[in-house]
């Protein structure tokens, strides 16, 4: 139950006009410099009185009344008590990820006021503080949460102590968090707000959340309401919105369903979501003191769209972790996670960097369930990846270096389709014409493997044994390319025009870059052996399946996404780009189920998609699925090479 605080208004008179006017100035104790100001606070209060009164008739979801900021524009209220200044809101933490809508069955509601995670409403005052009192409050939730008593913070440390944000002339969550991260947390009590800046008094205060219990933070999918709807399930959430607006500043009760713009502002806490006669609402808790709306708080259309109401959906919402947080994971993802760490041997540097992996495997088993859910042509899994960011795999595990893929070698002409009926199918690894699978480790030698496959392929059909090249070698002793820190498949091909080639046995792989020792190991591929190259037709399907009927072909994709990297069976179809960044081996192509596909190997282990490959969509069109026909495909010609069309 909500109780009544300002006053209702419906159209009235000047008469009531005055009488309101009196009873405003009597009851927030107001007192003007003389007349001339009287005058002009009491031509804007009649404006907003007119505004309050226009709205109430029009019997909206929400009712607006006169308050505390009756006698300001709303631009006075927000130069004063708002305060957010904004920016990417965690970016100096940890980031443990992005939380994206899991897919699972959501609550019909959620309060955390009346699960004792939520301290009474505060009043930042007439000092443009919002952002300590959204900081703390997300810090309270999250420390309740963790399995600790409900402590009220101190905003009067983070206004006095932090000296990167500006006191009351406004900062940021960001800002506040780093501050959390690197100082104990004073209790409210011990350090009580005074709406002014002044010295730093933290010294003397009670510690209410120990330093290094901050340990990161998660931002929320931006402009998703599933994912704020599931992340505020889990604990209280920071959130930015636009506050300048009359109708925002003059909040009484309902659900405010006005446009209030996306022009962010003011740091608010996120405390639940809930439906009242039909309509869907957020429930977000104010520093306004508890003479504002609903006792402090503030119910937000739901369901709005886009940016959501006043915003709140694009700053974007985020929270952060302490540790011990025993939300952090449901019972399925901490068995996934004691399972992965097992498989894989995964240990790490102290429980800070534990809990940064977990987070991260938690978002990558999040999108994992959700892609699966969904009944695709292709699953994805937990493998070697999960607890890595894209980007973080993108950066060790691929090393392609893009230009004109063999530019240095003679070129031997361009691959056109000729016309020609092409196979239903083909799979050269069933003709003996490709390796086992390699795994190049955390090296970015991506290049290397597939200038060896190409090799191996054609080396075999050229009417040789299949042999398997060094990779090594490669790292090692091409010192035109990087080894593990990238490199090109036109230089390896003109390092193999210029170098006898060694087997894998003789020299086998590191995935570390060394001295070169090639002298003393066996011959695979003899110097000279590698005549040329030919490029295929760029984006030509046709060609690209023709070419690949001769051998298999080098080929440049882009795997800097998550579907592609926790890809486990299937025929992948997810956009994952044209930025190409990966060499790996196109070894055919197929039909299942009437749905056309390329055969890729790749060079991450077996543990890796289907024993190693991953089968992309075909048919595609303009790049193909990941690329693939861009780069433009290429292939190796050896010395008394007779392909041997399938």
């Amino acid at each position: 139950m909500f109780r009544a605080t300002g006053v209702l208004l419906v159209v009235g008179t000047s008469a009531d006009v005055q009488k309101e006017w009196q009873d405003f100035k009597m009851t927030h104790g107001r007192t003007y410099n003389g007349a001339n100001e009287e005058q002009k606070r009491f031509g804007i209060f009649k404006d907003n009185y007119d505004i309050i009164s226009r709205t109430n008739a029009a019997k909206l979801s929400y009712t607006l009344g006169v308050n505390q900021f009756s006698d300001m524009t709303a631009d006075e209220v927000a130069a004063s008590y708002t305060g957010l200044k904004p920016a990417s809101t965690w970016s100096d933490l940890p980031h443990l990820g992005t939380h994206l809508y899991s897919g699972k069955p959501l609550a019909d509601s959620v309060d955390w006021t009346t699960n004792g995670a939520v301290t009474p409403v505060k009043n930042q005052g007439q000092c443009g503080s919002c952002w300590s009192f959204s900081t703390t409050g997300a810090l309270e939730g999250a420390w309740k949460i963790a399995g600790n008593p409900l402590t009220s913070f101190s905003e009067q440390q983070f206004v006095d102590c932090d000296k990167v944000d500006s006191g009351c002339s406004g900062g940021l969550m960001d800002n506040g968090f780093k501050f959390a991260e690197a100082n104990a947390i004073c209790t409210e009590d011990s350090y009580p707000y005074k709406a002014r800046s002044g010295a730093c008094e933290a010294s003397s205060c009670t510690v209410g959340l120990p330093k290094g219990d901050v340990t990161g933070y998660k931002d929320v999918s931006k402009d998703d309401e599933q994912a704020l709807m599931e992340a505020v399930s889990q604990q209280p959430l920071s959130i930015a919105i636009e506050a300048d607006k009359t109708a925002f500043q003059s909040y009484r009760s309902g659900i405010l369903s006005s446009t209030c713009g996306s022009s962010l502002d003011h740091g608010v806490l996120l405390v639940g979501y809930g439906t009242e006669n039909g309509q869907d609402y957020w429930k977000v808790k104010n520093s306004w003191g508890t003479t504002y709306g609903e006792d402090g708080y503030v119910r937000m259309l739901r369901g709005k769209g886009g940016a959501g109401e006043c915003g709140l959906l694009s700053g974007p919402p985020s929270y952060p972790v302490v540790s011990g947080s025993k939300l952090m994971a449901p019972t399925d993802v901490q068995k996934e996670w004691q399972d992965f760490k097992l498989s894989h041997g995964k240990t790490y540097n102290g429980a800070d960097e534990e809990q940064k992996r977990f987070g991260i495997f938690k978002d990558n088993y999040d999108f994992i369930s959700k892609t699966n859910a969904a009944k695709l042509s292709y699953t994805l899994g937990i493998n070697q990846f999960s607890d890595m960011t894209a980007d973080e795999v993108a950066t060790s595990y691929t090393g392609l270096k893009p230009a004109s893929t063999w530019s240095d070698l003679s070129h031997l002409g361009t691959h056109q389709y000729s016309g020609k009926a092409l196979a239903a199918s083909v799979d050269w690894t069933t003709k003996g014409a490709v390796t086992a699978v390699k795994n190049q480790g955390q090296c970015g030698s991506c290049w290397s493997f597939s200038t060896t496959g190409a090799l191996e392929g054609a080396w075999k059909i050229a009417g040789n044994p299949l042999t398997s090249f060094s990779e090594q070698q490669f790292v090692d002793c091409d010192k035109v390319d990087s080894g593990c820190s990238g490199g090109l498949m036109d230089n390896g091909f003109k390092f193999a025009e210029s170098n006898a080639i060694c087997t894998e046995d003789s020299y086998p792989y590191k995935a570390r870059a060394g001295a070169c020792e090639a002298s003393s190991c066996t011959v695979g591929l003899a110097k000279g052996d590698v005549t040329g190259y030919k490029d295929v037709s760029k984006d030509d399907e046709q060609a690209l399946m023709e070419a690949v009927s001769q051998q298999p072909v080098s080929i440049a994709i882009e795997a800097d996404k998550m579907a592609f990297q926790s890809y486990r069976s299937g025929i992948l179809s997810s956009t994952c780009g044209s930025s190409l960044d990966h060499g790996v081996l196109l070894v055919g192509y197929g039909t299942e189920d009437g749905q056309d596909y390329w055969k890729v190997k790749n060079s991450w282990g077996t543990t890796y998609g289907e024993d190693g490959y991953v089968r992309l969509l075909r048919g595609k069109g303009g790049a193909g699925e990941c690329g693939l026909l861009s780069g433009p495909p290429s292939y190796p010609v050896v010395s008394a090479s007779t392909l041997i069309s399938v």
